[in-house]
């Protein structure tokens, strides 16, 4: 355990994760925007969002248990050269003229595969890097980079999409993988206790039985596991068809990446401000239940409207209201936990949620195909309201946002 926040791990850490975070919020709008450009399909989007999705699904689980017993620095680095010849190589075709669908799909496979077991290989690296007494402030302090770091590439992305073109986009992203293992390479990653331990079927196995047994035996998870499968499916799609809905509206990718960038603003502006304000138990419950229910409410002016003022505020306020939500339910949600078996469980938790997601963005993809997307957002936003209500009303939520 290191003895002071600021040492050369944890700063070799942040340092790489933000200059491989610049390519990625570059790369995903270039290539959402290519894909549809090229097709003009959004069930071909919804598809490519999805597939990333689903990878942490099904194998999130299973790559929390493994991680624990390789070498980590091995995963991180690994990791992401990997994603960069990947990067690399998309961006070759690109420059050649002859980039198919079929090829962004393997690439977003094999790129989601790496992602999947380099997420919790450096999550659990910075829990041995920085100060037990320091976590909170260094977790924030990352978290808080990679926002800003969001916010401008969000801002920015379109502009650079339409000046740069996407290939030399994609290439960018290629070399900030090659940058970020650079740094990563210098990391001092210490063994975990599992390391020598064999990667056995039936102990994973085991450690999962376990974690849903924990899960459903909990009278608090077994509200919320299927509170956020459907809550995502009925409104992650929104995000993944909301370049074709921008366009839609007659608005340019740029106009998409201002979009974004406001609705980074209003989750930053939480964090930062729950971070600083310290509220009452039965405060954080109104202002959780407020959040929820009234995101999607705001939302619908947004979707309406066909004014860029007007939708960029609403977006604003729906971002922030959901951000309140998200944070306060979240940090109840970790504090619940309990110490045993806590990485398999919380590995289920993302796992329906990204599970809800996924589905989602391919319901989306092929409806929007068929039906107005204004018709979808607003009809599935006043749709979602009902679940949410029913979640935030219930006995047992308000019980557990007192008690965590």
């Amino acid at each position: 355990m290191q003895q002071k926040l600021f040492n050369k791990d944890y700063l070799l850490i942040v340092q790489g994760n933000a200059i491989s975070a610049i390519g990625d919020v570059l790369y995903s709008v270039a290539i959402g925007y290519w894909v549809f450009a090229k097709t003009g399909s959004t069930t071909l989007m919804g598809i490519m969002s999805s597939i990333s999705l689903f990878v942490v699904m099904f194998i999130s689980p299973l790559a929390g248990s493994m991680i624990d017993k390789i070498d980590r620095k091995f995963i991180i680095v690994g990791m992401d050269v990997l994603r960069g010849i990947i990067m690399l190589a998309v961006s070759y075709l690109a420059y050649q003229g002859i980039l198919e669908v079929p090829f962004v799909l393997i690439a977003a496979f094999l790129a989601a595969l790496a992602a999947v077991f380099f997420s919790p290989a450096i999550s659990t690296t910075l829990l041995d890097v920085i100060p037990h007494d320091d976590m909170v402030q260094g977790q924030s302090i990352q978290g808080t980079i990679t926002s800003l770091i969001n916010l401008a590439g969000k801002t920015f992305s379109g502009v650079l999409v339409v000046f740069f073109g996407v290939p030399l986009i994609i290439f960018i992203n290629g070399i900030s993988y090659f940058l970020s293992a650079l740094t990563e390479v210098f990391i001092k990653v210490p063994p975990t206790k599992q390391q020598s331990n064999k990667i056995e079927l039936k102990k994973i196995a085991g450690d999962l039985k376990l974690a849903l047994k924990d899960i459903f035996s909990d009278p608090y998870l077994k509200i919320f596991i299927p509170f956020a499968i459907i809550v995502n499916f009925l409104g992650a799609g929104t995000g993944t068809m909301l370049l074709p809905f921008v366009m839609s509206k007659g608005y340019s990718v740029d106009y998409y990446g201002y979009i974004t960038a406001i609705e980074t603003l209003a989750s930053l502006l939480v964090v930062v401000v729950l971070s600083v304000v310290k509220f009452k138990a039965k405060t954080r419950y109104y202002m959780m239940s407020a959040g929820f229910i009234g995101s999607s409410l705001v939302y619908i002016i947004g979707f309406l409207s066909n004014d860029f003022v007007l939708m960029a505020v609403s977006f604003f306020l729906g971002s922030l209201l959901n951000a309140v939500g998200n944070a306060i339910f979240n940090a109840a949600l970790m504090l619940s936990l309990p110490n045993v078996n806590r990485g398999a469980i919380i590995g289920f938790v993302q796992s329906a949620s990204t599970g809800g997601s996924a589905l989602s963005s391919v319901a989306y993809g092929v409806i929007c195909d068929i039906v107005p997307i204004v018709l979808v957002f607003v009809f599935s936003s006043i749709l979602i309201v009902i679940p949410m209500a029913m979640m935030c009303l219930n006995k047992n939520t308000k019980e557990f946002v007192l008690h965590n």
